[in-house]
């Protein structure tokens, strides 16, 4: 599917297989911009002492956090309007970042192992509900050989958490689909949609930007607002917003005995000194 491709027919997709791959989503120049940051960090995280390396033996490598590494490149990319307005329709509420993290298929030969499992919290099998969705940003071509995105067409609908079910061996040998897209591709698909990442089998480059959003109300895996005054300044209204500035619980007043009633509020009522305000 083309990125002009109404956002109509991309939901019909989602919402029928639990994927969609929207093609030209970044340009090369993007892409390999991008590429070029992300193996920068790969080389200063192994030098890291501190880095917690996930899963590099088995065959991915994943760099968390990355507008907070790098935020004058990867803030663009969490907001793209394509993105979002995808978004809006799918949640019909307020919605925030859960990360952004880039992740690469290496070849291990024979040490390869990965799990089939869904990225939300809740195995919900009604498209209305769904809580999360996550946008993969395709850096280089994805294909079989060098480990696209496995993923199984309708699992969505199943209301199974896969990799918590005791029939796990015999459920993942159902029909499933390599995600193959071509560079500059995104591929959409909801948080409960079976996926894993596939092997790499030629050693070919293939790096992804997994953007993991859900319902406002859910805690993120990191807590953005604690980005810290450089950073914020550089956000504008949406990105604070995908950062939970507008959903942080309301605290209690111990002088005056009150609080603020509703968590959500919106980026108007921010204070542009929220870092100057703030008591940890």
């Amino acid at each position: 599917m083309e990125n002009n491709t109404s956002s109509k027919k991309i939901l019909k997709k989602l919402f029928s297989d639990g994927y969609c791959i929207v093609k030209n989503v970044l340009t090369d120049h993007e892409c390999d911009k991008i590429v070029k940051n992300l193996e920068k960090l790969k080389h200063k995280t192994s030098n890291n002492k501190y880095f917690i390396d996930e899963r590099s033996n088995n065959g991915q490598v994943t760099i968390r956090d990355l507008p907070l590494r790098e935020p004058k490149i990867y803030l663009k990319l969490i907001d793209k309007t394509v993105i979002i307005n995808i978004l809006k329709n799918i949640f019909n509420e307020t919605f925030i970042l859960d990360n952004c993290q880039g992740s690469e298929s290496i070849n291990v030969k024979k040490n390869y192992k990965s799990l089939v499992h869904i990225d939300s919290h809740l195995a919900n099998k009604f498209v209305g509900q769904t809580s999360d969705v996550v946008v993969c940003f395709c850096l280089n071509s994805f294909a079989k050989e060098n480990g696209a995105t496995k993923i199984w067409p309708k699992s969505h609908l199943s209301g199974v958490r896969i990799q918590n079910d005791k029939n796990y061996s015999k459920e993942i040998k159902k029909k499933y689909k390599y995600a193959e897209a071509e560079k500059g591709s995104a591929i959409f698909f909801l948080g409960q949609t079976w996926h894993q990442i596939g092997k790499n089998s030629n050693s070919e480059k293939r790096w992804g930007i997994l953007c993991h959003y859900k319902k406002w109300w859910i805690k993120p895996s990191t807590d953005w607002t604690k980005c810290g005054p450089k950073i914020y300044n550089l956000l504008n209204k949406r990105q604070k917003e995908l950062f939970g500035f507008t959903s942080i619980s309301p605290k209690f007043n111990l002088k005056k005995q009150v609080r603020t009633l509703k968590t959500l509020r919106k980026s108007s009522q921010l204070n542009s000194n929220y870092f100057k305000t703030i008591q940890y």
